[in-house]
């Protein structure tokens, strides 16, 4: 699954939001490798990508639009469609590929005070030499193909297979489809990282999908996807464990779309550089990976400058806009540093700390 272009209004509080995962020059060497769609060397995409940005920016709010836009592929729910809309109207289109060489496009408008949904599908085949812009230009109207049956979208397109993860997605790990050897490998070398005083990992046989984690004499149950008595563990290694999950399932699962939120606020940064490696290596042809952050170190890492887009919030005529900004879109020479193009706010998403340098720096007159 590959998510090329996404246009958002009226969605998850977006308003006239559109971010491109596309880009036009194929590079001489990449740590990433190929970065196009299998037999199709001229259709490029951004395979990994880092999506940075300050509070509120839109960064978890993309990867539910994503879910449910997805969600709605699958199984033709329009209710997932209107539990996006903000107000009364709401739009959104999706370009994107997931089985063979077709790209689709998903138009819809959501009407959700009568519950209204209108929708337009269109596709083009890629041939040999066609790239992103060229299929645009080949889209053709397939609307009346998927119209009174609620899943005739997902026997055109195929099922979309995708893995997000942050907290407030699920209340549960989601290890259905993981190889069990692979998870309590990924569990046993994410969790004794982050804390060292965990000395085991291991699998309870004759019940089903249990592991338990032991520390000295206190042993932490993963249970049918629930985590037990937490309580014992660090904010930081709680977290880990829905970090190796997601790990896991990058080694067991094929053609999927990664989408990773801010799962390391309880890290060390030098963990997350590590585990964020180890994702990229995993990112096999014909898959994507978005991962949120807010850590500047990422920045060092030695990626092609369209790995990385940047969400910048602005007020306009009373309009709270999103804008998503490709570094690549502003650093053309090799030797530009994202690094210090971030630094120098080239990209405008450094938090605006005038209301906090405009209290009083003394102390108050009564405590």
């Amino acid at each position: 699954m590959i998510v090329l272009d996404l246009k958002l209004r009226g969605v998850y509080g977006f308003d006239d939001f559109s971010i491109n995962f596309t880009y036009p020059k194929k590079l001489v060497k990449s740590i990433l490798g190929d970065e196009h769609l299998r037999g199709r060397e001229r259709f490029r995409y951004k395979k990994v990508n880092v999506l940075m940005g300050s509070n509120a920016t839109g960064k978890t709010s993309l990867g539910r639009a994503l879910l449910k836009i997805f969600g709605y592929i699958n199984t033709g729910n329009e209710a997932l469609l209107a539990e996006m809309a903000t107000g009364d109207e709401a739009f959104f289109q999706i370009d994107f590929v997931n089985e063979g060489y077709v790209m689709h496009r998903l138009s819809c408008s959501i009407h959700k005070a009568d519950g209204l949904v209108d929708l337009h599908y269109l596709t083009a085949d890629i041939d040999e030499m066609d790239f992103y812009e060229r299929c645009v230009e080949k889209l053709c109207e397939r609307t009346d193909e998927i119209r009174g049956n609620r899943l005739a979208l997902r026997k055109r397109v195929g099922e979309i297979h995708s893995r997000f993860a942050y907290p407030e997605i699920a209340s549960s790990l989601q290890t259905a489809g993981i190889n069990k050897k692979e998870l309590l490998k990924t569990l046993q070398a994410v969790l004794s990282t982050l804390d060292p005083t965990l000395t085991k990992i291991e699998q309870l046989h004759g019940a089903k999908d249990t592991f338990i984690i032991k520390r000295h004499d206190v042993e932490i149950l993963i249970q049918e996807g629930k985590l037990l008595n937490r309580e014992v563990l660090s904010s930081g290694t709680a977290e880990g464990i829905d970090v190796a999950v997601f790990l896991a399932s990058m080694l067991s699962e094929d053609r999927m779309f990664y989408y990773c939120d801010e799962h390391f606020s309880y890290i060390h940064s030098e963990i997350e550089k590590a585990i964020f490696g180890l994702m990229m290596e995993r990112v096999e042809d014909n898959e994507q990976l978005i991962f949120t952050t807010h850590n500047a170190e990422m920045l060092d890492l030695n990626l092609p400058k369209h790995a990385y887009t940047f969400l910048r919030k602005e007020v306009v005529d009373g309009r709270s806009l999103v804008t998503a900004i490709s570094a690549s879109k502003l650093l053309k020479k090799n030797t530009d540093s994202v690094r210090n193009a971030m630094d120098n706010d080239m990209f405008g998403t450094l938090p605006d700390l005038s209301g906090l340098n405009a209290l009083d720096r003394g102390w108050p007159d009564e405590l």
